[in-house]
């Protein structure tokens, strides 16, 4: 397809999507940037938060993933994703998520405030921002 950007968003475990696209938008620490076709090369850190891979034009196809940080890359026309962690957002059930979340929660609160217990209390804190952050992005699409 002409106009188009071939994207990879690659995890440690797997390739969430390969394919052309019409625009990337991502989230980087400073905020949101875009990608067209035709970019000059470049390499940043991403940040928690959107990437958005708008599919066609004339449709306005996008497809949504929560991303926990990682790194984007550009070089000819080629984008690179890779992150620690991504979900697609479309069909994710935001009861279960908000069911993980308020499980963690209570097993968070449970735990004895002394310094024994404090790296499973940052864990624990760390997979609640995530869900909080994906719980987030899915209210705004689905």
């Amino acid at each position: 397809m002409a106009g188009t950007l071939l994207v990879d968003v690659v995890t440690p475990t797997s390739t969430l999507y390969s394919g052309e696209v019409r625009q990337v938008i991502a989230t980087s620490p400073d905020g949101e940037f875009g990608v067209l076709p035709m970019h000059a090369p470049m390499v940043c850190e991403l940040g928690r938060g959107e990437l958005r891979l708008t599919m066609d034009n004339a449709t306005a196809d996008v497809e949504v993933y929560a991303l926990q940080g990682g790194y984007l890359q550009v070089a000819l026309d080629h984008v690179t994703l890779l992150t620690d962690r991504a979900v697609a957002v479309k069909g994710l059930d935001t009861a279960d998520l908000k069911a993980q979340y308020d499980a963690l929660k209570a097993e968070r609160d449970a735990l004895p405030d002394d310094d024994e217990h404090i790296d499973v209390r940052s864990d624990l804190q760390r997979e609640m921002d995530w869900l909080s952050s994906v719980l987030a992005i899915t209210g705004h699409y689905n």
